[in-house]
């Protein structure tokens, strides 16, 4: 943990300013121990997840069908080139938003003090598809969550399951309104990511933080809990 602090801080004072400090944290891997996490460095295409271990959204998720996590974003460049979490209804708000990585976790972490979990993108994206990502993620902001779409997840309705996939599954990327691992299907989409097997409207946090539902390992590293630097 001690080599990891120092490449961190090493990242702090070489880093110009301008744009945010690439260095947000640590990573440290499933069934792994504190020595071996790696400071965490942000890329276009990361897959966020948060879980602030919330017994009512838990039910609701379970009655879905689903489980934790609760919630999750993905990481674009902005305009200006610093680096951001796309997400719909962070927060239990009802808006889309983009936030700086390192702010955002640190203020997850200290307001919820629950689990931040990160897979990261394998690959560098290339102009095009860094192009279309930042594109599309900026027209979201400000757009609504989908709140009725996510209750209707509930219900004989939704596009989930053997035959609502097969008939109602897709991925829209023109949307008024975003579930949040919708939104992250349909970001990663645009910037060529997922396969077309995986459909935006059919698919939840947990069907992404690993590779049981589909395999992401192509794309993807293995999950991995995210961790403040404690002074």
């Amino acid at each position: 943990m001690q080599s990891a602090l120092w490449t961190l801080l090493a990242a702090a004072c070489c880093y110009p300013g301008g744009v945010e400090n690439p260095a947000t944290g640590f990573l440290v891997p499933a069934q792994g121990k504190a020595k071996e996490a790696e400071p965490y460095t942000p890329r276009e295409g990361d897959m966020v997840f948060f879980d602030d271990h919330s017994p009512y959204w838990t039910v609701l998720f379970a009655w879905a069908g689903t489980g934790a996590p609760l919630h999750m974003g993905i990481v674009m460049k902005r305009y200006n080139g610093s680096l951001a979490i796309l997400e719909a209804g962070p927060d239990d708000s009802i808006w889309v938003t983009i936030q700086a990585v390192g702010p955002r976790l640190k203020q997850f972490d200290k307001d919820f003090q629950g689990t931040i979990t990160i897979r990261r993108c394998k690959k560098d994206l290339n102009a095009k598809q860094s192009k279309a990502l930042t594109r599309f993620a900026e027209a979201q902001e400000g757009k609504q969550y989908a709140i009725i779409r996510l209750l209707l997840q509930g219900t004989p309705l939704r596009s989930r399951g053997l035959f609502g996939e097969l008939l109602l599954g897709q991925t829209s990327i023109e949307r008024w309104s975003w579930i949040c691992s919708e939104l992250v299907v349909a970001a990663g989409t645009v910037a060529e990511l997922f396969p077309s097997r995986v459909k935006a409207n059919a698919t939840y946090p947990l069907d992404l933080v690993n590779n049981r539902r589909h395999d992401l390992s192509r794309i993807w590293q293995d999950a991995a809990t995210w961790r403040p630097v404690r002074n």
